[in-house]
């Protein structure tokens, strides 16, 4: 991509990263082998309920984004305590260990990524 195009086009932010991949997922069911994806594809089940996620360029958070991105900082900072609220405040033990090694990929992944 040329330097003037990449200039025009807006630098996407960690939450903006967060909403689109929970947009393909939601919208395609194709995770295409995408750590996040599949943790936002799988995370549904989880909770009961499909996740919510605000437009990509949208001010506010929704509940279901911060307390993603708190997860999901927690295990890139090592926060164990932080992180086993974060799940359990939400999810059975069951599903949290279900899940586990998926949000611990996504959170690596995107910190690599990002």
């Amino acid at each position: 991509m040329s330097q003037a195009i990449a200039r025009r086009l807006p630098e996407i932010q960690p939450d903006q990263r967060l909403r689109d991949a929970g947009r393909k997922a939601r919208l395609t069911g194709v995770t295409s082998g995408n750590p996040m994806q599949a943790l936002l594809a799988a995370l549904p089940a989880a909770l009961g309920r499909r996740l919510r996620f605000h437009e990509l360029n949208a001010a506010e958070k929704s509940f279901d984004e911060a307390w993603l991105e708190n997860l999901l900082d927690a295990v890139r900072q090592g926060d164990e305590a932080r992180y086993r609220f974060a799940l359990l405040s939400r999810m059975s033990r069951e599903q949290a260990s279900r899940l586990h090694f998926m949000v611990c990929k996504a959170a690596h992944d995107s910190s690599e990524t990002g």
